[in-house]
């Protein structure tokens, strides 16, 4: 696993940003040795403000000739990994610290999979995710806002408003 500081790319705040324009900032021009490539391009955390921003599977990689040989990477969504999004990253950087890449060990990653929360596909674009200690879920609409409509013994009702 990878990650790469997006934040001098995102210039503002991530709030309303969609999924491509963080994409587009993680996706290329990055100076990587091919051994870091062979050993972490698997999975490609993207970091702004020391936030994850967006979470991505290394389907390709490649030199860009007339980039000086830096990397592009070709990017597909990772699912499995998004409820990272928005969670403090797992490496951070220093104000004006220079390598904007960063390893995650096999260690760091085996701890943030093992820590991510149950989900469920409820439906009709629902979806649930239970943290991986049972005390706390998120539950994701379909649309942009919700309501908690009524609370009982251990249920609450959400409806789109």
């Amino acid at each position: 696993m990878l990650a790469v500081n997006i934040t001098a790319s995102m210039k503002g705040k991530l709030d309303g940003r969609d999924g491509s324009d963080i994409r587009a900032c993680a996706e290329k021009w990055w100076a990587i040795s091919d051994t870091t490539l062979d050993g972490y391009a698997d999975q490609l955390v993207a970091v702004a403000g020391n936030e994850v921003a967006g979470m991505f599977t290394i389907k390709n990689w490649r030199r860009d000739p007339a980039a000086d040989d830096k990397v592009v990477f070709d990017l597909a969504p990772a699912p499995e990994w998004q409820w990272l999004v928005g969670q403090p990253s797992p490496v951070t950087w220093t104000r004006a610290q220079a390598n904007p890449v960063r390893k995650i060990g096999r260690l760091i990653a085996e701890s943030l999979h093992s820590g991510r929360p149950h989900h469920i596909d409820a439906g009709h674009g629902w979806s649930l995710d239970v943290e991986a200690d049972g005390r706390s879920a998120t539950v994701r609409a379909p649309g942009p806002a919700i309501a908690i409509t009524s609370i009982g013994t251990g249920t609450a009702r959400i409806a789109l408003i």
